[in-house]
């Protein structure tokens, strides 16, 4: 740990394990709301004083005068009083709910509210330390100012896909910086009536500096902020409240921390003039301790003035978890779930790993709980490793439906995963076969799951043609087996037309040296981008037409194996991987390049 002028204190090994970050007293935060305490009591003090002073002065006078008696209320036998009581009852109903639209409508959690710390966030290793240095100089912040000449950070903006723990990370920021917790979704400040969005807006931010100012610090937190943050580019320079009027109001709110208190303002009002008091009203500010924090899945649709420096000064990216994160997170999530002993075994949790490729932290833990109800069904305490495959296919095609195929159209479905199956396996090391069934599984009449074997984080040409070869491997087997295709290829066309039309028009695989992804394309579609363009459209058939005759050469080289899936899959309608191993020969490289002589 890195020894600065902003001290922490060393943490022990339990408190590393278990999350905790313990910061050595007095923090600047504690001192602060030490202070405000203390300023609050002598005001209290002081103005208690007065008002008991006048109170027992007035009292005094009415006993010396012997005028207490006359001293009770007379106010209803005057004829005004009910139209000023009417007038009142009309005025508060107009005004009430106005004020009450205006309203702040964050959710405020105290540090003990939080069950959520740093030990209860897995598989973010990164983003975890750079949060905690962000919040090191939030606990600290008074002392970086003036020992270390610096400025903390005003505002933080987490992006990520949805269920990668950007909620959670703030709740924990919260929960050790022992400072409220202000929860807010972008969506609570928009309202029906004109300028009430605003006026959300200016009560958020005010309660954000006066439970700083109460507690020596306040943390923040506006959920899918580009609801409310979204460029103003796109809406024209209307002036009306709109978008750009939201983001204005952002923009001046997210720099208004150095705003006085009203109290102050009405104190200089009256007693500014006086020399005595003078100084003190010409003293600068003291700016209340204030993170904000604000999460969203699209960063690039937020105004750019929102997230320059002063106000979001960091941007932190929460990705999908990689291979080793996810094994963090599955040993996690099984210590608090009841498991059976093969989840224990290391091989089936890096399985598990493997097929949970591309998962959130919260798709991960959802399948473990979707693992959970099956076991139930199946009327079992714990869940197996084959709870868990069957979880998986749940979450990702659906539930299972054994319907009643025609036998001609049985043929046709176990013939066309066959082709899927073959044309996987014949890609020798880039694809693994997991799966291949003809149960109707949501809108599919059957499915095959392959997947690299690996971690990739790079696609190569090869790659994405036996991608496209494999999504004509079941129309192929189908033409190739039975005489014609089927109905059944339409999903595989697209999907083979989408990923080819990225060959020629993004990656520069077939010909085409310049991206037709820029902006200004005229549509975000990279199909029709492709499909627009002359050059490119020939390409694509091109490139398709030749993947689909290498497709017919493989599958009719390697129609025995086709038939022997097919027939498997009509006997059991699921083949798991170890059931297709014994069907599929070994291979360590691929096979896709061979030709029918």
């Amino acid at each position: 740990m890195v020894t600065s002028i902003i001290t922490m204190k060393m943490a022990t090994e339990n408190e590393i394990e278990t999350g905790e970050l313990l910061f050595s007293p007095p923090t600047d935060v504690t001192l602060a709301s030490g202070r405000w305490r203390r300023q609050r009591a002598i005001r209290f003090v002081a103005f208690g004083s007065v008002i008991l002073g006048l109170a027992a002065t007035r009292l005094g006078y009415f006993v010396a005068t012997g005028d207490l008696i006359t001293l009770s209320l007379h106010a209803s036998s005057s004829p005004y009083f009910l139209p000023a009581l009417l007038l009142l009852v009309l005025v508060a109903v107009m005004v009430l709910p106005t004020i009450a639209l205006g309203k702040s409508p964050h959710i405020s959690f105290e540090p003990k509210d939080i069950a959520v710390d740093f030990g209860s966030i897995r598989g973010l290793g990164p983003e975890v330390a750079e949060v905690k240095r962000t919040l090191e100089v939030f606990v600290y912040r008074d002392r970086f100012d003036k020992e270390m000449g610096g400025q903390a950070r005003r505002g933080v903006l987490f992006e990520g896909p949805p269920g990668t723990g950007k909620t959670l990370m703030a709740k924990a920021m919260a929960k050790q910086a022992h400072v409220p917790f202000l929860y807010a979704s972008a969506s609570s400040f928009q309202a029906m009536y004109y300028g009430q969005t605003n006026r959300k807006i200016r009560a958020y931010f005010k309660a954000l500096r006066k439970a700083a100012r109460r507690n020596g610090g306040a943390i923040g937190f506006i959920d899918e902020f580009d609801a409310i943050g979204a460029s103003r580019s796109n809406y024209g320079s209307g002036s009306g409240e709109g978008v750009t009027g939201v983001v204005s109001e952002l923009l001046v709110q997210m720099q208004s921390f150095e705003m006085p208190t009203r109290s102050r303002r009405l104190f200089k009002a009256i007693l500014g003039p006086v020399p005595l008091f003078r100084s003190y009203f010409n003293e600068p500010i003291e700016v209340p301790n204030v993170l904000l924090v604000a999460a969203t899945n699209r960063v690039a649709d937020l105004d750019p003035a929102l997230i320059r420096p002063g106000r979001f000064d960091r941007i932190i990216n929460f990705g999908l978890p990689s291979r080793n994160e996810r094994m963090d997170l599955i040993e996690f999530f099984l210590s608090s779930r009841s498991h059976s002993a093969d989840l224990d075994v290391m091989l089936n949790r890096e399985r598990i790993a493997s097929k949970t490729m591309g998962y959130t932290p919260a798709m991960i833990e959802r399948l473990f709980d979707e693992a959970l109800v099956i076991a139930t069904r199946d009327c079992m305490k714990q869940m197996t490793y084959s709870n868990v495959e069957e979880a998986v296919l749940t979450v990702s095609i659906g539930l299972p439906r054994s319907e009643t195929y025609p036998p001609s159209q049985r043929v046709a479905i176990a013939t066309h995963e066959a082709g899927h199956a073959v044309m996987a396996w014949a890609s020798g090391k880039n694809r693994v076969v997991e799966m291949v069934s003809i149960l109707k599984r949501g809108p599919s009449l059957g499915a095959t799951l392959h997947q690299m074997p690996e971690e990739s984080f790079l696609e190569t040409r090869s790659d994405l043609h036996s991608m496209i070869m494999i999504a004509l491997g079941g129309m192929v087997a189908e033409e190739v087996l039975l005489g014609e295709p089927s109905s059944g290829a339409a999903s595989d066309l697209v999907s083979a037309t989408h990923t080819a039309a990225r060959c020629v028009g993004m990656y520069g695989m077939e010909g085409i040296y310049f991206s037709l992804g820029m902006p200004g394309g005229g549509t975000r579609d990279d199909v029709a981008r492709v499909l627009n363009d002359p050059k490119a459209r020939d390409l694509l058939e091109d490139l398709l037409e030749r993947l689909y005759k290498d497709t017919v050469s493989v599958i009719k080289v390697h129609r025995d194996l086709v038939a022997k899936v097919t027939d498997a899959l009509m006997e059991h309608e699921e083949l798991t991987r170890d059931e297709l191993m014994n069907i599929l020969p070994l291979i360590s490289d691929s096979v896709l390049d061979l030709r029918d002589s």
